[in-house]
């Protein structure tokens, strides 16, 4: 499967693309996984472009609501962080052997469907833009009809002398090119567990007759296909042998309606004392015994004499039996929410870390799973959040230690504040949609940018 034809990459020289192009989106995953290229999308509509996202049925009103065309792809991400193999995956995330079960048992099953579901919804595509969760459904398409795939990520995973790739422990530091091989061996070494399936997949679906035996990744990068990184350079800086095809943008915010007001219950708490904490974002830790973190939290909260707005329903916290200075919500928009907290407490998920970000609050992570880890980690070098806890040692001890550092610690206030002063000056759907009409070598045909687009942007 080769992108080297006339229908990829960028335009050569002399040639334009049409004014509009029919740009698909494939993303899945929770809402921090969608609602970011929801955005992009509504900045790409506002440019003058005809786009389709491509995500899980639960997304279709917040999709169509944005004024984009959506197409279902099947799974359901609640039932999949239900699995008991997915659980175990998250106890250990570096376990390449769990990986290998639970992609042939749990993923590998939805490939044929998720092929045929993006095939229907971007045959007419003129470019493929795709999450790291879609990446190799949107390769396999792209390819069969030799159009540009623009990768679309939400933390970094391209290769830099400047630090190794996420699965080498943090004590390990060899060099430059110890940490570029990195890369190249976890490239290969994915690319091996899916290949066998994603080619059965690509033969019934697509008519393709097998993949290359070696990873296929570094080929994009070779053509100087668009990457563009949808978070702040002021958390995570671009390194500086990365190529000009990728862009740090700044993150892609979809914010809620301005309408939008809090119920008088949640309202008359936040009046009735100081400022709370908010303690949520557990929705992927399903391997957790969520009375009992209820329990660790109550009393963690009891140690320190904080309040705290907690989140109910999936992947928060059960309401049942807290005290009075615990406010339970099933939903609240943060970036309504997180500039009314003295400090926010999550799991480090992209979407939910720049929102708090963005607050200019101290942010305490519970990181358990993938991108989880780099953003905790950004989080504690920025100096605007104490020290990481582990999944596994979330016990009522440290987390009333957090709590006490990130609410009484002017430096790290603070620099919090000064971090979101950076992160609110950006424009990153702006910046995106220049990326990717620069790459394409169009100028924008409707005089409207990003920044239009973000007026627009309604839940």
């Amino acid at each position: 499967m080769s992108f080297a034809n006339s229908r990829n990459g960028s335009v050569p020289q002399g040639r334009r693309r049409k004014s509009n192009m029919r740009v698909r989106v494939i993303t899945v995953g929770s809402q921090g996984d969608v609602r970011p290229y929801v955005a992009f999308g509504a900045g790409l509509r506002t440019a003058g472009h005809d786009v389709r996202i491509v995500a899980h049925p639960g997304f279709e009103d917040l999709v169509r609501g944005n004024g984009l065309d959506f197409a279902p792809i099947a799974g359901d991400p609640r039932e999949l962080e239900e699995n008991r193999q997915v659980r175990a995956l998250h106890d250990d995330s570096r376990k390449i052997l769990l990986w290998w079960r639970t992609f042939n048992d749990v993923t590998a099953p939805l490939m044929w469907q998720q092929l045929r579901d993006c095939w229907e919804a971007c045959r007419d595509a003129d470019a493929i833009i795709v999450s790291i969760l879609t990446y190799l459904l949107g390769y396999a398409i792209a390819g069969k009809l030799g159009v540009p795939l623009v990768r679309a990520f939400y933390f970094p995973v391209s290769p830099t002398r400047a630090y190794p790739a996420d699965f080498v422990p943090a004590w390990l530091r060899l060099g430059g090119r110890f940490n570029l091989a990195t890369y190249s061996a976890q490239r290969q070494l994915l690319w091996q567990i899916v290949r066998p399936k994603l080619a059965g997949a690509c033969r019934d679906v697509l008519g393709h007759e097998g993949l290359p035996i070696f990873e296929p990744f570094g080929e994009l990068d070779r053509q100087r296909q668009l990457l563009l990184y949808c978070y702040s350079a002021a958390v995570a800086p671009r390194p500086p042998d990365w190529g000009d095809w990728m862009d740090v943008t700044g993150y892609w915010f979809l914010d809620r309606s301005t309408d939008w007001q809090p119920p008088p219950a949640l309202a008359a708490f936040l009046d009735s004392g100081p400022p709370p904490v908010y303690i949520g974002g557990f929705g992927r830790m399903t391997n957790l015994d969520t009375a009992e973190l209820a329990r660790t939290v109550a009393r963690a909260l009891a140690m320190t004499g904080h309040r705290a707005v907690v989140l109910s329903g999936w992947g928060g916290l059960p309401p049942t039996e807290l005290p009075r200075d615990i406010f339970a919500v099933d939903w609240v928009p943060f970036d309504w929410l997180f500039p009314r907290m003295a400090a926010v407490v999550h799991h480090a998920g992209v979407g939910t870390t720049a929102i708090g970000l963005r607050a200019g609050v101290p942010t305490i992570t519970i990181p358990f799973f993938l991108d989880n880890f780099v953003w905790s980690k950004r989080v504690f070098e920025l100096g605007v959040g104490p020290r990481p806890i582990p999944r596994k040692r979330l016990e009522a001890n440290a987390l009333a230690a957090a709590l006490r550092v990130a609410t009484s610690d002017p430096d790290m206030q603070r620099r919090a504040a000064e971090l979101a002063a950076r992160i609110r000056a950006e424009d990153g759907v702006t910046r995106a949609v220049t990326s990717f009409e620069r790459h394409f070598s169009r100028p924008s045909q409707s005089g409207q940018s990003g920044a239009a687009a973000a007026a627009a942007i309604r839940i």
